[in-house]
C-alpha cells in the first residue's frame, strides 16, 4: 500500500531530524540536560494527551488523581524552562567573563607595548 509506504517514509524523516536534534542537544548541553529534555518530552506528549480527548488511549482517572498528574506535568515543564533559563544565563555570563578577560589581557600588552616603544625611542634621541 503506498499510504502506509508513505508514512513509514515520513516516520524515518522525523526519526532522522530527532536523532539530530538529540545528537546537537548532546554536544551543546550537558548529559544532564539532554536527560531532563527526554523528561520534558514525556510530559509535553501528557500535556498534549489530556488536552487533547482523541489522543487518549484509557479513560482518566478519578478526581484526586487528575489534579495529581496536571500538577506533576505543569511542574515538570516549569522545572524543565527554568533549568534551561538558568543553563543560557550561565552561559552568557561565561561569555562575557572570557571577553572581558580577554579586553583586560589586550589593554595590557598594549600598555607594555606602548612601554617598551617609548623607552626604546628614548634611547635613540640620546
Amino acid at each position: 500500500n503506498k499510504g502506509t509506504m508513505a508514512w513509514l517514509f515520513l516516520s524515518g524523516v522525523f526519526s532522522f531530524v530527532y536523532n539530530i536534534i538529540q545528537f546537537s542537544i548532546v554536544h551543546t548541553l550537558s548529559p544532564s540536560a539532554t536527560a531532563f529534555g527526554g523528561n520534558f518530552n514525556k510530559a509535553a506528549l501528557i500535556f498534549l494527551t489530556l488536552m487533547l480527548p482523541f489522543l487518549r488511549v484509557h479513560k482518566l482517572p478519578g478526581p484526586p488523581y487528575r489534579q495529581v498528574i496536571w500538577g506533576a506535568v505543569i511542574t515538570n515543564i516549569a522545572a524543565f524552562s527554568y533549568y534551561s533559563y538558568l543553563q543560557i544565563q550561565a552561559k552568557q555570563q561565561k561569555q562575557q567573563t572570557e571577553a572581558q578577560k580577554l579586553k583586560e589581557e589586550d589593554d595590557e600588552n598594549e600598555d607594555s607595548a606602548d612601554d617598551s616603544d617609548s623607552s626604546s625611542s628614548e634611547g635613540a634621541f640620546c
